[in-house]
């Protein structure tokens, strides 16, 4: 079952992984809302994490965890604002400035969907 990007709303940013090649963000919440407790967004193209310094993510590179580094600063931040765009491009604004901004357009290398969100405690990513 596809979760809705916009319940990202609200969670917090508590993990920082890998699972095979895909750079991946877990997402909880402490509430009880009627939501999945966790959530887990895979990234499968190029993303970026705002303010400057800025990082931009290649995923294409030979070592998926230098992705990592970038996706670090959002670890204990709270999503603030869910937009998804025409595109199918997502962009998470957290408290305190941060973005992340992951593209909609699939790259020569993107072997699944661009981006998806799913249970972290799943047998399978996707």
């Amino acid at each position: 079952m596809p979760h809705d990007p916009y319940s990202l709303a609200g969670l917090l940013v508590v993990e920082i992984g890998l699972r095979q090649a895909w750079p991946f963000i877990t997402f909880t919440s402490d509430e009880e809302i009627g939501r999945p407790t966790e959530l887990r967004l895979f990234i499968d193209t190029t993303c970026e994490v705002r303010p400057p310094p800025s990082h931009t993510l290649d995923l294409a590179s030979d070592d998926p965890a230098g992705t990592l580094h970038a996706l670090l600063e959002l670890l204990n931040l709270t999503v603030a604002v869910v937009t998804v765009g025409p595109d199918g491009g997502l962009v998470l604004d957290f408290d305190g400035g941060s973005t992340l901004c992951v593209s909609g357009v699939a790259e020569a290398w993107t072997t699944h969907d661009v981006w998806w969100l799913g249970d972290p405690h799943a047998d399978t990513a996707h």
